[in-house]
């Protein structure tokens, strides 16, 4: 592989070298999922180090995940972290308050608009169809009465991370 690892990936990769020691127990298999990633990915010399030393040295989970910059990335790390807290077959309570607390974190982060348009969705106004129900109740609504689907998912959002859903 001819492609450099970016600082946003060499971060998710970092949390979750992090994540291995989040039940104080780093088993056989969490070391093999993290020395398979050093052999598979062309990560610098550099970041190799780094890595290794992560390896025996556990970093801060939420300030590693914090500097991962790119939303791909961040949803990368939540696919490789289940695997990873399963890998010795017990999802510890450590394993899991960690896992809840970078969730909100994510949630509060991402930008749903940046995240459509990066994987080439549009939603466009449904003026022709009504949605109705105590499940929709955006603020905005279109110009023909109804509400779209657009104002629809953003009020689910606000309404989840204000903790009213």
């Amino acid at each position: 592989m001819s492609q450099k690892v970016t600082e946003s990936q060499f971060y998710m990769w970092r949390a979750l070298f992090a994540m291995s020691h989040a039940d104080n127990i780093v088993t056989d298999e969490e070391i093999r999922f993290m020395t398979e990633a050093l052999e598979d990915l062309p990560f610098s010399p550099e970041q190799k180090n780094i890595l290794k030393e992560d390896i025996f040295n556990p970093q801060d989970i939420v300030e590693m995940y914090g500097k991962i910059s790119d939303p791909t990335d961040q949803a990368a790390f939540f696919n490789f972290a289940r695997e990873l807290v399963w890998i010795d077959g017990d999802y510890g309570e450590e394993e899991q308050e960690i896992m809840l607390t970078l969730k909100r974190m994510h949630v509060k982060s991402v930008n749903l608009d940046e995240l459509v348009g990066r994987v080439g969705l549009q939603l466009e106004p449904d003026d022709d169809r009504n949605f109705s129900g105590s499940a929709a109740t955006p603020s905005a609504s279109s110009a023909a009465g109804g509400k779209n689907v657009k104002n629809i998912v953003h009020s689910f959002r606000e309404r989840f991370l204000k903790g009213n859903i």
